[in-house]
């Protein structure tokens, strides 16, 4: 790969990187554009590129030809407009000069350089044929696609394939490398689904905008968060560029280091978070990793908190980001209540990736009278013992467009007794059907003492299941703007059942193995009541404490839920579901205090056959529901707020959540805690980043909901 190249697709080493971003400052001053007219060429580099020519043409159409071989005697000869051939450097200027006793070319004026893969823009530029060197000054932009670098001066050696760039700065646009590899069940369950708190629902769902970033900023509905218990995405706070600015870059072939180097994911200045070093070294490791090591990196917040930042060392594309820091969890049923993790990534292709998080029980080791559950592990109150670690391991693999393997385990912690006891494992190999832009997924799936909750009988175990799952795409129905999709399969199941006449005589457990087939179906539609416009996307309006503008709306919710199972000891639970709510947002986020207010409000009623399912963990027990929640911002960033979902027939609380959140423009802060679950989380988010340091045991898929029966 070329250098220009390499600074090029900056991109595999800015996802964190500081300059003015194309879109106008607070200040309203813009910065410099490519020439009026020259659109960027985003071509792919397809292997070395060693230029043996360099065209040069000015406005009126007249060009000439120099060759760049060793010690070059001919005379420049004009030559007629013909094809270019792909190893001529094309270089275009408001006029030109050649000196042929020091053979150097000199373009002036709205210089445009196209390469086989960018393009780049100067007041002047001079090649020197002898040394095969050139030197652009004066407003210096390089531009492949999306992704833009400037600088004062741009130097590169065309044979030894390095350079410098002084007071480089530039802007990085991203994409996601990683695969959605997760199951999309349905929309129905949404607002009792455990992992989707109100403030981030009511963000998703609030009306579709054409909110664009001005030229360097665009705001996206959704980017896939793999959740595995819904088909919505999630990942709400996108802002698609980061850009950079250092005192100085060098460059060796795909090896680039840089002085006094900052980063950030604030299209404004100055920025609210920036990451600064001293030094940053940029190489490839190997075919699909690229490394950037700094030297005294700093995390600096509003230009006033400056916080180290360890490690030094980040790698890019990882599915865990850049920054894969040591973060905070609570579960208290399997792991004591307050542990720390941290995600490593053991093996990572175009195709797939592995990663180990190794987890430490904080508060079984350090506090173990506080745990809420029931303990007589003898390791509690001990500091290193193996019964104070945990383990979590992810696997995704796609073999094809089409087909893919998803497989994940964990072990409760370290101590081999009960070995079986302490495992959890699932399998799935997925093949999809039809258009891959909205296909059917059929599945087949092992799963090993599955952690399943189902709403007022709380978590449930299957000790073991073994099946094929059929899923469909989400339908829209004509214009009318409901939503349809359906479910089908057939699973071999072993689980608990408090039914004595399924078991055999003489067997002390309560599981029973029995053969299910079940199919559902779910409608849902969102009526508009009321919507209002958003702020512009500025500084302190639109984007003061969000990263997307906030559109103030009120909408019906209506859903309708259809399940059939049948079991092989002849048994049957059939359930039809309704729902009916209202939701919204008022405010826009931007005002000092209680400038947002959100809000749910909904209610379900089932009907169900005679029959129930032999299992616990996919009897539908919860027939009427009243789901209800509010978030209110309080004081600039903060927000706090609840949401919970009741029994109406027991009056008993199936879920809540309470939370407490942080939310900047540029980086977020969600404290959670559910007293019913007894789970609860430290979500820390930096966005453009790609990190999202979440240890919600539902966010993970280490729990995964069930919706009348039926397990997403």
């Amino acid at each position: 790969m070329s250098a220009i190249a390499v600074l090029c697709t900056l991109n595999c080493a800015v996802m964190p990187v500081v300059a003015e971003p194309l879109m106008q400052t607070g200040q309203g001053s813009p910065v410099a554009q490519l020439p009026g007219g020259v659109a960027a060429q985003e071509i792919e580099l397809e292997g070395e590129m060693n230029y043996g020519e360099i065209q040069i043409q000015d406005r009126t159409g007249q060009q000439q030809q120099f060759s760049l071989e060793a010690n070059p005697t001919e005379e420049a000869l004009d030559v007629e407009a013909v094809p270019t051939p792909p190893a001529v450097l094309e270089v275009i200027s408001d006029r030109q000069e050649y000196n042929e006793q020091t053979q150097v070319v000199t373009a002036m004026g709205n210089v445009v350089v196209r390469f086989q893969e960018a393009v780049l823009s100067a007041d002047q530029l001079q090649i020197n044929l002898n040394s095969k060197l050139a030197i652009a000054r004066g407003d210096v932009a390089l531009r492949r696609g999306q992704q833009i670098l400037r600088g004062e001066q741009f130097t590169y050696f065309f044979v030894q394939n390095r350079g410098q760039i002084q007071q480089a700065e530039g802007e990085i646009s991203q994409t996601t490398l990683n695969q959605d590899l997760g199951v999309r069940p349905t929309r129905f369950g949404v607002s009792s689904n455990p992992a989707v708190l109100l403030n981030e629902r009511l963000l998703l769902n609030q009306p579709a905008t054409e909110v664009m970033g001005e030229e360097g900023i665009s705001f996206v509905l959704g980017s896939g968060r793999d959740i595995g218990t819904r088909d919505i995405d999630t990942q709400t706070n996108v802002i698609n560029r980061v850009r950079f600015q250092a005192e100085s870059v060098e460059f060796v072939g795909d090896r680039w280091e840089a002085k006094n180097i900052s980063i950030t994911n604030d299209p404004f200045s100055p920025p609210e978070l920036q990451l600064v070093a001293d030094t940053a070294t940029y190489q490839k490791v190997d075919e699909f990793n690229d490394e950037l090591v700094t030297t005294k990196t700093r995390l600096v917040i509003d230009n006033n908190v400056s916080l180290p930042v360890f490690p030094r060392t980040f790698r890019f594309g990882e599915s865990e980001g850049i920054f894969s820091q040591v973060s905070f969890g609570f579960d208290d049923e399997e792991k004591g209540g307050l542990f720390l993790q941290r995600r490593f990534s053991l093996y990572r292709s175009a195709q797939g990736r592995w990663t180990v998080t190794p987890q430490y029980l904080l508060q079984k080791a350090w506090f173990p009278d506080t745990i809420l559950a029931e303990t007589n592990d003898d390791d509690a109150g001990e500091i290193l013992a193996p019964g104070l670690f945990a383990v979590t391991s992810e696997f995704d693999y796609r073999f094809n467009p089409r087909v893919s393997f998803a497989a994940r385990g964990s072990l409760e912690n370290l101590k081999l007794d009960n070995f079986e006891d302490k495992l959890e494992l699932n399998f799935r190999l997925e093949q999809q059907l039809g258009n891959l832009d909205n296909p059917f997924r059929l599945s087949q799936e092992f799963n090993y003492r599955d952690r399943l909750f189902n709403g007022s009988l709380g978590f449930q175990r299957v000790q073991r299941s073994f099946g094929i799952v059929l899923r469909s795409p989400r339908y829209i129905l004509g214009d009318s703007g409901f939503e349809v999709d359906f479910q089908a399969s057939v699973q071999n199941i072993e689980a608990d059942t408090d039914r004595p006449d399924l078991l055999e005589p003489g067997v002390s457990e309560d599981q029973v193995n029995l053969t299910r087939y079940q199919g559902s179906f779910n409608l849902d539609h969102r009526f508009p009541l009321w919507s209002s416009e958003p702020l512009p996307p500025t500084r302190f309006e639109g984007l003061r404490y969000s990263p997307r503008p906030i559109v103030p709306y009120v909408s019906l919710v209506t859903g309708l839920q259809g399940v059939a199972g049948v079991y092989s000891n002849g048994d049957r639970q059939n359930s039809l579901r309704g729902k009916i709510g209202i939701e919204g947002q008022f405010g826009r986020f931007a005002g000092n205090s209680f400038d947002y207010t959100g809000f749910n409000l909904s209610y379900t009623n089932s009907v169900l056959s005679d029959e129930l399912s032999p299992f616990l963990f996919d009897r539908a027990v919860d027939q009427r529901t009243l789901e209800f929640g509010l978030t209110q911002q309080l004081y600039g960033p903060f927000r706090v707020g609840f949401q919970t979902a009741i029994n109406l027939d027991s009056e008993e609380a199936i879920s809540t959540d309470y939370f407490l959140e942080y939310s900047r423009r540029t980086h977020g802060v969600l404290l959670r805690y559910n007293p019913v679950l007894e789970i609860g989380s430290v979500n820390i988010t930096i966005n453009s980043f790609n990190w999202n340091g979440s240890t919600d045991p539902f966010t993970n898929e280490e729990i995964r909901p069930v919706s009348d029966g039926v397990t997403p």
